[in-house]
């Protein structure tokens, strides 16, 4: 009896280290899809930003994005170092090198075309092939993943049945013991493997809504948390690029409707307009080119920011001045609103870029005029405190449910009471924080529904630093980059 309790014992340390084994193998399984879609999004990225700089009317050009290609490039790479850590067959090492080598021969591919002065319409027709070409490898290596973990996981099926059949000839105490630890096992760690092979497999097959049960040992407790994590993650990511590309698609329509209006008003055929009729058409067109511009730019610093490039020219500069600046700039806008500047009785002196942190303003201070249509009071308030100066903008606006406050500074994301209200593609916050942190400061918010809005912008003080003079000369001291 001791000797077959032992060997139970034995039996059950080489499946338990087998089924280890399985875990940590379906784990880098895991890990390799996660990061080939992640692969697959890059690529969209890339031909996505060729498509943006090739739309009709965006001012953006094929040297404007070059730094924002090179970015996603550099994406790519650490991606497929990351993948090679979980690499664990031959077949799975062969489709990694054709990947790479796919996606390789586009991204040259685009840039030598690109170099060559070509469009980068010409550039997304001409290389469609090196591009789906690249996704089929990608898909490849996904599949490749997701047979090796299915495989892995009918072999530690077949041990368990082992097991099973080995049982039968301990006697009856053993038996009734190591049956009741089969079963444990079956319950346990067999039945989460498998349903976690059968999550991967759908997930794998498109079925956006397939999540694996987190039960079994601790290690399939951790695959299955991982998976569903990542699962989230990637259906999150492409919504938030759905909404995206809907918000870009519905704030370039309008001013390019508003384009071709006067386009097709004074066409060649027609009479000639008038002088007021071609200043008021100049107007129009200004200000829709202004917008657009302004769209494309807040999309070109998000991905300067996503990709760690975002360049800040420091220097010593008057908060109350830049604050007094936005506001005349603003209250022209809007009769129904009254812009304030309330600031301390000398000046605050702030280590900043001051046209980053103009942009940071002007973006608040739209913001507080768009979600007040009643219009009323906005106060901006600057000062110090706590060793840091700080500006405040305040509204008496739509305000803000709880549950969404700090969301707010999430990109594409923006309250629900504003949706229909307010166009937009939900970025502006977002810049604003992330210029805020690039500073070393923050920008917060307090709000509530019917009440209006507080933003908080924090940055550090210079220290015996003076400011610029005036503002001409800080404006020509840091141009936006």
């Amino acid at each position: 009896m001791a000797v077959l309790l032992l060997l139970s014992v034995a039996g059950m340390g080489l499946l338990t280290t087998f089924l280890h084994r399985t875990s940590r193998f379906i784990d880098d399984s895991v890990q390799s899809v996660r990061l080939a879609m992640e692969l697959q999004q890059q690529m969209t990225q890339y031909n996505g930003t060729l498509a943006l700089a090739s739309a009709e009317g965006a001012p953006a050009s094929a040297e404007d994005i070059g730094p924002v290609l090179e970015a996603i490039v550099a994406g790519a790479d650490r991606r497929l170092i990351e993948v090679r850590k979980y690499i664990g067959s031959p077949e799975e090492e062969l489709l990694l090198r054709e990947v790479e080598q796919r996606m390789y021969d586009y991204f040259v591919y685009c840039r030598a075309l690109l170099e060559r002065r070509e469009t980068p319409g010409e550039a997304i027709r001409t290389s469609l092939p090196l591009l789906n070409a690249a996704m089929t490898s990608l898909q490849d290596f996904v599949d490749q993943n997701s047979l090796q973990a299915q495989a892995a996981t009918r072999q530690a099926a077949v041990w368990d049945s082992t097991a099973n059949v080995l049982s039968i000839g301990i006697p009856l105490l053993a038996a009734i013991a190591i049956v009741a630890s089969l079963v444990a096992i079956e319950r346990g760690v067999h039945s989460p493997l498998a349903a976690l092979e059968r999550a991967i497999e759908r997930f794998g097959r498109g079925d956006k809504a397939a999540r694996a049960q987190v039960a079994g040992p601790s290690e399939l407790r951790s695959i299955a948390g991982v998976f569903n994590g990542m699962a989230d993650s990637l259906v999150c990511q492409e919504e938030n690029q759905l909404t995206f590309i809907a918000g870009v698609a519905h704030d370039l329509r309008n001013p390019l409707t508003a384009l071709r209006f006067n386009v097709d008003r004074f066409h060649p055929s027609g009479p000639a307009p008038t002088a007021e009729q071609a200043r008021r058409a100049n107007e129009l067109v200004a200000r829709q080119v202004h917008r657009m511009d302004r769209l494309v730019g807040d999309l070109l610093d998000a991905t300067r920011i996503h990709a760690g490039r975002l360049e800040l020219k420091l220097g010593a500069c008057d908060l109350s001045e830049l604050a007094r600046e936005a506001a005349e700039l603003f209250q022209p806008l809007s009769s129904a609103h009254e812009i304030t500047v309330s600031s301390a009785a000398g000046p605050v002196v702030a280590l900043c870029d001051p046209t980053r942190i103009a942009q940071v303003l002007n973006n608040l201070i739209s913001n507080a005029v768009k979600y007040s249509p009643q219009g009323g009071e906005i106060t901006v308030s600057v000062g110090e405190d706590g060793g840091r100066a700080y500006v405040t903008v305040a509204d008496q606006g739509i305000g803000i449910e709880p549950e969404e406050v700090e969301r707010l500074f999430e990109p594409f994301r923006r309250a629900s009471a504003s949706r229909e209200l307010v166009p937009g593609v939900g970025l502006g916050l977002w810049l604003a924080r992330r210029i805020a942190e690039a500073h070393g400061g923050s920008l917060g918010v307090s709000s509530a529904p019917g009440q209006g809005s507080v933003f908080r912008l924090e940055l550090p003080l210079a220290e015996g630093a003076t400011p610029p003079t005036s503002p001409s000369a800080r404006a020509a001291s840091a141009p936006r980059s």
